[in-house]
């Protein structure tokens, strides 16, 4: 029976501030959960081994951290500790698997993979069939105790993340040959028009039109080295949302790196404030009346972004995901637009920030739902069921 949980911090500062959260929830729930530390892991290790006993343990962690022979819990020739204890790991990749293909190797023998887009796990189960994979576990959402009442927000439109310009990824795309250039561009071509398709519907629609049939085994290897593509598109559409609204005079304040190479008609409507943590983000977007979401590619699944903007009592303004539609209608928490056509984003920005009562409304009626259904709590919960079967 499982009693213990192990977890990480010292990594990714959005992935510990994720992982809290979820650990705040198991120990209300009974289990016993100890955090290596990957900034300290000689000291960590020692710990670990008192902590872990073999059939009470799992690990749970994002983004393989734990994973990626860390000193302390991987040792040349004798492997993972998690092998040596036989602990369970569950890892919650919070991106696409073709990010991840160079750690998809050399994993301990009881890894369960978890998709946070079905999308994503349906491309897992094609391309890694070797894994196990566990399941769909959707980003989730944070709030801050006491956001600001809707009289008190003093920010417009915000957006948080970071900016890369788009001339940023031209060497990627010209990397090989004039041939190779020209067969990525087609690629981006259409993923900017057909923007309910995945990139990898349509990077392997043009392998195959150009190779033929292809064994997964290579045409994984042949994504993971596309994946410059997937970030083109996120930050074209990233930019084009905000640029769209700045110059039709709307005030987007935009939090993270980058911004200042945004290339817009009307920059002074543009305020840019520097990268900063979760909580820094949380408390920016709890003082903003409308919070932006562009998807980043998550074409069934959901960003955290989304959540804890209605939790912090923003209006969220996203485009769609299949399982985002399923789970708030339009006026619940958010209000959708669509990528290939933002001509009317300006007017719906501009009618929300005009009606302050119908922001209330379209709070009031997405933020118990979030609360009751999207946080990490809830996620907590889903994989306590997982690793209790």
């Amino acid at each position: 029976m499982i009693k213990r949980i192990v977890m990480f911090r010292g990594g990714v500062e959005t992935l510990e501030y994720f992982s809290d959260a979820m650990a705040e929830k198991f120990e209300q729930m009974g289990y016993t959960v100890f955090f290596f530390d990957l900034k300290n892991e000689e000291y960590s290790a020692k710990k670990l081994r008192k902590f872990l006993k073999p059939r009470e343990t799992v690990l749970i962690t994002f983004n393989f951290e734990g994973l990626e022979k860390e000193d302390g819990v991987y040792r040349e020739g004798i492997g993972y500790i998690w092998d040596t204890y036989g602990i369970p790991c569950y890892n919650i990749a919070a991106d696409h698997p073709y990010f991840y293909h160079e750690r998809l190797c050399d994993l301990p023998k009881d890894y369960h993979h978890i998709s946070i887009d079905r999308r994503h796990g349906e491309y897992f189960r094609n391309f890694y069939p070797e894994y196990r994979d566990e399941g769909f576990l959707p980003l989730a959402g944070c709030t801050l105790p006491e956001p600001a009442q809707e009289g008190e927000r003093d920010i417009d439109v915000i957006f948080a993340g970071n900016y890369t310009e788009l001339p940023f990824f031209e060497p990627y795309i010209n990397w090989i040959n004039e041939e190779y250039a020209a067969f990525y561009r087609g690629i981006i071509d259409e993923l900017l028009t057909e923007t309910d398709q995945t990139v990898e519907e349509v990077a392997q629609k043009h392998c195959e039109r150009e190779m033929g049939k292809v064994p997964y085994e290579d045409l994984r290897m042949a994504m993971h080295k596309m994946i410059f593509i997937d970030m083109y598109v996120r930050n074209y559409w990233r930019g084009t949302v905000v640029k769209t609204l700045v110059d039709a005079g709307i005030r987007v304040e935009v939090v993270g790196k980058g911004w200042e190479k945004l290339d817009c008609t009307h920059p002074e409507n543009l305020v840019i404030h520097p990268q900063t943590d979760t909580a820094g983000c949380l408390e920016m977007i709890a003082r903003a009346k409308i919070s932006i979401n562009v998807m980043p590619w998550f074409k069934d699944g959901a960003h955290d972004r989304v959540f804890s903007s209605i939790l912090n009592g923003a209006v969220c303004l996203s485009d769609v995901s299949d399982y985002l539609c399923g789970q708030l209608a339009e006026g619940e928490g958010v209000c959708y637009y669509h990528l290939n056509d933002l001509s009317g984003l300006p007017g719906q920005v501009k009618t929300l920030l005009q009606d302050e009562m119908r922001r209330k409304e379209i709070i009031a009626a997405g933020q118990k739902k979030v609360q009751e259904q999207h946080l990490w709590a809830n996620r907590a919960e889903t994989l306590a069921q997982w690793f209790g079967v």
